[in-house]
């Protein structure tokens, strides 16, 4: 069980770090975005997996019914991104 566990969570992981655009392509997700999103992304796309476009794809696709907590964590790390 722990390292299904490891194992989606390096997925996730994996999805995270690809949910820039064009615009943010130095975008970096935080550890506390992986944090905030992880439930989010199994609950509303992990249907989708082992794909990591779709994953991703779906994810960001579906940013308006992720938890506060996660779409806070993303507009901040966004922004974060934005400003370097």
């Amino acid at each position: 069980m722990i390292n299904v566990r490891h194992g989606l969570f390096a997925a996730l992981a994996l999805v995270l770090s690809g949910l820039s655009t064009s615009a943010y392509a130095e975008f970096k997700p935080s550890a506390a975005l992986r944090s905030a999103c992880m439930s989010d992304a199994f609950k509303l796309c992990g249907q989708h997996l082992p794909s990591m476009d779709r994953v991703q794809t779906c994810l960001v696709s579906k940013m308006s019914e992720a938890s506060t907590g996660c779409r806070t964590q993303y507009e901040t790390d966004m922004k974060t991104a934005a400003k370097k």
